[in-house]
């Protein structure tokens, strides 16, 4: 009688866990470590773009900060990433990647929420300057359609600059180059460093080709 009830409660042991492995398949977790929690306790929300995407499911004291722990539903796994802004808002952990263009985390990894005056300035009122940003990413991105249109015309026209002489294929480059320099210049004033460079990249990329 003992032995069948060990067996009973082996096979239900096995089933709980079983089934918690599915249940939790996929998802990520990881740690936050802010300079105060506040009111936030197990099993409240994080919150993306006013979306539910994860849970705190452990809060530890750490050198004067706390340290939350939060999972990921898996169909959210990649709502944080390494550069994600963190606010603590009542009951709820706030994430805003307005500004945010690193990498999604990993599990097991570890977060400290930026806590200088602007960062926590712009993690409650990203949305604010959200439309201005998209702005700029809109003219950021219709300045690479007219490079990338500019680039393809000129792949056409190459053949024919070769054929009239390595003086005319020069000075097309050239310009074409002067082009590229002036737009990159621009993108960099604008705080779009990243951008810039991926356009010098994909331009000496095409100059490559183009000169074989």
């Amino acid at each position: 009688m003992f032995r069948k009830l060990l067996a009973l409660i082996v096979l239900a042991a096995a089933i709980w866990l079983g089934a918690r492995y599915f249940a939790h398949r996929g998802q990520i977790r990881f740690t936050l470590v802010v300079h105060e929690a506040g009111a936030v306790r197990k099993g409240d929300p994080v919150v993306e773009n006013d979306q539910t995407v994860g849970r705190v499911t452990q809060i530890t004291h750490l050198d004067g900060q706390d340290a939350v722990v939060i999972r990921l539903d898996r169909e959210h796994r990649r709502d944080i990433v390494s550069d994600s802004l963190f606010s603590v808002e009542n009951r709820r952990i706030v994430v805003n990647n307005t500004f945010a263009i690193g990498k999604p985390i990993e599990d097991g990894a570890v977060l400290r929420a930026k806590d200088d005056r602007f960062s926590r300035w712009l993690a409650k009122h990203a949305d604010a300057v959200k439309p201005f940003v998209e702005k700029v990413k809109r003219a950021a991105d219709e300045k690479f359609d007219s490079i990338d249109a500019e680039l393809a015309s000129a792949t056409a026209k190459a053949p024919e600059w070769k054929r009239e002489g390595k003086a005319v294929f020069d000075k097309n480059l050239g310009e074409l180059q002067k082009k590229i320099e002036k737009t990159s210049k621009d993108l960099e004033n604008s705080d779009k460093a990243a951008e810039a460079r991926k356009l010098r990249e994909k331009f000496e990329k095409w100059l490559a080709e183009v000169r074989r």
